[in-house]
């Protein structure tokens, strides 16, 4: 089991074990992608497949942060909407996994939008006092996040990039030109795209002044019968969030199972890091989820909880992301901050920072620190 495993929690998504490689001290890439989570798997795929010489540094374990604990919601836009710029992130995911045969039972039927209040179709759930009602169905569906992100490294490693995981960096220098130090070795690349989500404040300090860093917590029962998923109106398999308060998201998965998250506890990186779900705040907000679900429906009561963790998640103050090129240091892109809406986006993210970088294209106004 993981460090993180231990500390956060198991997700129920199959991480696959990546053999660490050794950096060389004279590395020198065209570009250099700091984080190994979604964004980061995709800019180095898009920028390897450029031509470019990239190198991917994780500084954990592959998988082990946001990309690998996230619920697997894929959503249109982002989580202030679909604005311009960010509205074909579905088309882009459907289109690289298929283009390189990924299987992660990527499936796009739609999400619902759920309320406690106002007009719609009754779910046989009770929250908070009152039943919770189908709004709308958007765009939007559900993937296996890790077999996304791993699909995702396997087709950057093919276009010629390199992975390092276990490879922390430890301090970025933007001026004159990008230089990283990491454990033993300086890199100087041409270019940099520091992806690294909830913690990109850390690396980043312009960045902290729009965005916070956060745990999220998630639970998973044991797998349902088809009788039970019709019990509690989860039978068409479509995802959910709710639009009001207080927040809930949801999803079955493939073999049955039912996830469902909520609550956040805020923090700095190295406070994060140090939270065991299993203890303190952590554990109460969990003990407050798993309550919550029980509570939804009679067929939920007695269930059994298959898996309880927690995950990284990066939340700006107007929910839309950050992706940018620094101030004043124009080879440094900086993307994350998905507050939620990360899965899709953050593919089309990685996708339009290595455009940035290899062909000059605009990066969005709305990216902006």
């Amino acid at each position: 089991m993981d460090r993180m495993d231990r500390i956060w929690g198991a997700p129920p998504w199959r991480r696959e074990n990546a053999a660490a490689r050794q950096l060389k001290a004279s590395a020198w890439p065209e570009v250099a992608v700091i984080g190994g989570g979604l964004t980061g798997a995709s800019a180095a795929y898009h920028l390897a497949r450029r031509g470019l010489r990239t190198i991917l540094l994780e500084a954990g374990s592959l998988g082990d942060g946001a990309s690998g604990r996230t619920g697997g919601l894929a959503l249109e836009g982002v989580a202030a909407g679909v604005i311009e710029g960010a509205s074909d992130c579905l088309s882009t995911l459907a289109a690289i996994v298929r283009e390189e045969r990924i299987e992660c039972g990527l499936s796009l039927p739609g999400c619902w939008e759920i309320a406690h209040r106002g007009e719609g179709v009754e779910l046989p759930w009770h929250d908070e006092g009152g039943r919770l009602r189908i709004l709308r169905t958007v765009a939007g569906g559900t993937v296996d996040p890790a077999a996304l992100l791993f699909g995702l490294l396997r087709a950057a490693l093919r276009a010629g990039a390199e992975v390092y995981e276990r490879t922390p960096v430890l301090r970025i220098a933007t001026r004159p030109a990008p230089a990283l130090e990491v454990p033993g070795a300086m890199i100087n690349p041409g270019a940099v795209v520091v992806a690294a989500n909830a913690w990109i404040g850390e690396l980043m300090p312009p960045v902290r002044a729009r965005m916070r860093s956060a745990l999220t917590f998630a639970c998973a029962t044991e797998r349902l019968g088809p009788d039970a998923l019709i019990a509690i109106g989860l039978e068409s398999g479509l995802p959910f969030y709710t639009v009001d308060t207080p927040y809930l998201w949801g999803r079955t998965t493939a073999d049955g199972q039912a996830i469902f998250g909520s609550g956040l506890v805020y923090g700095a990186a190295a406070r994060l890091a140090r939270i065991d779900v299993g203890a303190g705040e952590a554990k109460l907000a969990l003990d407050r989820l798993e309550a919550r679900v029980r509570g939804l429906n009679p067929a939920l009561a007695q269930i059994r909880v298959a898996a309880r963790w927690a995950g990284p998640i990066g939340i700006t103050d107007d929910l839309v992301p950050i992706l940018c090129r620094m101030p004043g240091a124009p080879e440094t892109l900086i993307a994350g901050g998905y507050s939620g809406h990360g899965v899709a986006m953050s593919v089309k993210a990685g996708r339009m920072a290595a455009a940035a970088i290899a062909e000059g294209v605009a990066l969005p106004a709305w990216g902006a620190p």
